[in-house]
């Protein structure tokens, strides 16, 4: 029997502590979820690695202003076939001319 009254005087302390902090643990879960999330966006699934690959394939072109190798997919190309990489060297260019 002493057990039985010893358990509900637990139950009922924990009970008061719950009750009196409610909007702290509240908060608490709330940050704790908050940071599940970031922690599950943040996983990379292997997107990245496979940009990575894709650039390690792609052909090189020259800069025609500043004489940088930049992959083909990330450089400026105009019609007459020159290639700049980026729009400050493109920019450049234009000003000399």
């Amino acid at each position: 029997m002493k057990w039985f009254i010893l358990l509900g005087l637990i139950t009922l302390v924990i009970g008061l502590f719950t009750w009196r902090y409610r909007q702290q643990i509240k908060m608490a879960l709330y940050v704790w979820r908050m940071f599940r999330k970031m922690r599950q966006v943040g996983k990379s699934d292997g997107k990245q690695i496979d940009k990575q690959e894709n650039l390690k394939d792609a052909a090189l072109v020259r800069c025609a202003k500043c004489g940088t190798w930049t992959p083909q997919g990330k450089a400026l190309n105009l019609r007459s076939g020159t290639h700049y990489c980026s729009t400050v060297c493109l920019e450049n260019a234009v000003k000399v001319n």
